[in-house]
Formats: C-alpha cells, structure tokens, sequence
C-alpha cells in the first residue's frame, strides 16, 4: 500500500514543461550569472596555471647518481647547442661570402698571383674548390693506374706467348717434356739457374731451350 501511494503521489506531482522559448533574465539576473561565470573561469584558469607549474617543474635529484647525471646530461646539451651554434655561424659565413661574391660579380682568376688573391678573398669557396679538384684530381689517378695496369697485363700475356712460341719452335716436343716425371725430377737435381730458366722465366725462350737441351742431352 505504502508503495502504491508513493507511486501515485509522484504521478500526481505537476510535469516540467518544455516551452518553446526560455524566460529572459532580469537584469540583476543576468549581471549575477555573468560574475558567476567570470570567477568560475578566472578559477579554471588559475587551476591549469597551478597544474601546468606543477608538471613543468622538476623534481630536484636526491642522490649524487642522480645529480652527476643531471649534470653530465646538461653538459652535452650546452656543447650540442654550441656545436649547433657554431656550424650555424659557418653556413651563415658561407652564405655570406658566396653573396658577396655573387653580388660582386667575382672574377675568376687568371693567374698564379689572381689565384692566392682570389683564395684569401673567398676562403670557404676556394676550400671548397680544392676538395672538388682534388677528388676530381683522385679520380682521375685511379683510372689511369686501371688503364696502365690493362696495358701491362696485354703485354705481359704478349710477351709469354711470343717466348712460348719460340720454345716450341726450337723443340717442338716441348708439351710432352713438361707432363714427364722424369723431366721434373731431373730438374729438381740440376743448379739454380737451370731451374729459374724452367720455373722462373715467363718471356726468355732461349734460356729454357737451353735447359731443355741440357735434358735432352743427359738422358
């Protein structure tokens, strides 16, 4: 019962209306709203203020681990920031000279005279300069030393082929003798320079026939 009654007592409370439009503030109303905004704002504000402090500031280091460390971590950043710096101060200087240069219309030298002039007046670019022409100058070695090195191998194989085409003109049974046991273990018994004329000799035909008809000759 007690139930029911509650029930029908809330059913019978008047319902809020939506109206169309909202009743229009008083002056005094509006002007004791407007303060109330004002200083909820002005509290706001001063909390993210309060907040913003807080995690902006750092804990101060208890330990001396920790400390050295602090120190030690605001020492690089100081030399990061200056070695920053200072590179910036020479790009600027860089820049600078190039458009004094360009804006002077800088001649190029002629001369040995004109080109230590010109060096001690730009010296960035003429730093510049030399690196380019000393890598061009590298550059330049290296495929001259590939070049040289080809034409070396070509004769080098020219002249083996020269001197092997003259041994075997002069014994044409060259081929034979050179896969024999027998050829080698005599060679190994003979002087040093029998041996260097067969072993050691690429390009003289007429020392390793000589060997040869050293061989032919014992056996």
């Amino acid at each position: 019962m007690a139930e029911q009654a509650t029930i029908m007592a809330e059913e019978m409370k008047p319902q809020k209306k939506v109206a169309f439009a909202n009743r229009k503030y008083t002056n005094e109303e509006k002007r004791k709203l407007e303060e109330e905004e004002l200083e909820q704002l002005m509290k706001e504000q001063r909390g993210e203020a309060d907040n913003e402090t807080a995690e902006s500031k750092e804990a101060e280091p208890t330990s001396a681990e920790e400390k050295t460390f602090k120190k030690r971590y605001s020492d690089l950043r100081r030399h990061q920031q200056k070695q920053a710096d200072d590179f910036k101060k020479e790009i600027d200087a860089l820049k600078k000279q190039l458009t004094d240069a360009t804006n002077k219309e800088m001649r190029l030298p002629k001369s040995d005279e004109d080109i230590e002039q010109w060096a001690a007046d730009y010296p960035d670019v003429a730093a510049i300069v030399e690196t380019i022409a000393m890598k061009k100058a590298r550059e330049q070695s290296t495929a001259l030393e590939e070049r040289m090195k080809v034409i070396d191998e070509l004769q080098t194989s020219a002249t083996k082929e020269k001197a092997e085409v003259e041994l075997m003109r002069i014994h044409p049974d060259f081929d034979e003798i050179r896969e024999s046991d027998d050829f080698h273990n005599w060679a190994e018994e003979q002087p040093k320079w029998v041996q260097d004329a067969l072993y050691d000799n690429d390009n003289d035909a007429r020392s390793a026939a000589r060997a040869i008809d050293l061989y032919k000759a014992d056996m």
